[in-house]
């Protein structure tokens, strides 16, 4: 590496650990668990416990963790594709505008899956519409994923930064 040539990016550990660990449990809760099990329930829990501790981490980090770092907005969102369609590439640390959104998005649904969860396990009755919303929720969670994990294989192959590395060191 030259004097010149930025060091790759890496993410911290909080963060590599939190994103695992909801990574794993929430695919193996989508495919291996059966619902409403006991390891469904904890695994939701102990998801819910790794989340809190991102979004604590990242109150109280100064990494690119940091929360305020990654706003959500539809308009640099927009922008960042236009600049991607352009040849443009994405150049600084951390999260991209694009990938605020999907952050953001992901850990919402991942919170309605998990209280309505909750909910469910709380009520001591069936209430199909909670199930409904339980089940839409992961759906929806997995659907974005998927994009999520493309747009990273994408963006470190065609991009100037190797997001997949920057996940696993």
């Amino acid at each position: 590496m030259t004097a010149n040539t930025p060091r790759p990016f890496k993410w911290d550990r909080v963060v590599r650990f939190s994103h695992w660990l909801i990574a794993a449990l929430f695919f193996a809760n989508m495919s291996v668990t059966e619902e409403s099990s006991d390891i469904h329930r904890w695994f939701g829990y102990v998801i819910l416990g790794a989340l809190v501790l991102r979004l604590i981490w990242g109150m109280l980090t100064h990494s690119e963790a940091r929360l305020t770092r990654f706003i959500p907005s539809l308009s640099t969102a927009r922008a960042h594709f236009s600049n991607l369609i352009r040849g443009r590439d994405h150049t600084s640390s951390g999260h991209n505008p694009a990938a605020a959104l999907m952050i953001w998005g992901l850990w919402g649904l991942l919170l309605v899956t998990i209280l309505t969860g909750w909910t469910m396990t709380q009520s001591g009755e069936e209430l199909e519409w909670l199930e409904e919303v339980h089940e839409f929720a992961a759906n929806a969670t997995l659907v974005l994923v998927t994009i999520h994990v493309s747009a990273a294989i994408l963006m470190s192959r065609y991009g100037k930064r190797n997001y997949i590395k920057s996940m696993l060191r």
